[in-house]
């Protein structure tokens, strides 16, 4: 468990929990899908701009109908896929999944013009499998990121990276406050 705050007051709490992998007799991958092809999705636009956040300059990204950021998909699903991997190529790790599964804008984001201000408090990932250089060529993963619900006060999205072979790797649900 980490904590962080400022001053006397608690703002961070992070807490992980580990196992180690077993034998499954009858191994279920409902989510196994396959992704677009990465080559046809290699001149496909980044994040830039004034609304591109601080973290969007470490990561490559190809977009598949996309970015939608700014009400691209008002009235439509609220859905972003995309490839991404860390800028410098290197083999993906849990450390680097876990950077990449909250390495996009809010879902909400492209479903309104004007994006909603709003602050994570709440962001859990889970590992369905390890990346392997066949999975995740040079650090290349597809994400899939979708809003739950938005309203009441909260938003809630979350976010699904498969290998390059269609396999889960690991999925993220992040719950935001609307301010």
């Amino acid at each position: 468990m980490v904590e962080g705050g400022q001053g006397s007051k608690l703002t961070h709490h992070a807490s992980a929990t580990y196992g180690a992998d077993g034998a499954t007799p009858v191994p279920l991958t409902p989510l196994l899908a396959p992704p677009p092809s990465l080559d046809g999705l290699k001149d496909a636009p980044g994040i830039s701009g004034p609304m591109a956040p601080r973290f969007s300059q470490h990561v490559d990204y190809r977009f598949e109908n996309g970015p939608n950021i700014l009400g691209g998909n008002e009235g439509k699903p609220v859905v972003e896929r995309v490839w991404m991997r860390v800028k410098d190529g290197a083999p993906l790790d849990e450390l680097r999944m876990c950077y990449l599964l909250d390495a996009l804008y809010p879902p909400a984001w492209t479903a309104f013009k004007a994006p909603p201000m709003m602050t994570t408090v709440d962001l859990r990932c889970d590992f369905l499998a390890d990346p392997t250089p066949d999975s995740a060529p040079d650090g290349w993963v597809f994400f899939e990121y979708r809003l739950l619900d938005h309203g009441l006060g909260w938003s809630v999205d979350e976010a699904i990276a498969w290998g390059a072979d269609g396999r889960p790797l690991a999925l993220a649900r992040q719950r935001r406050k609307l301010l």
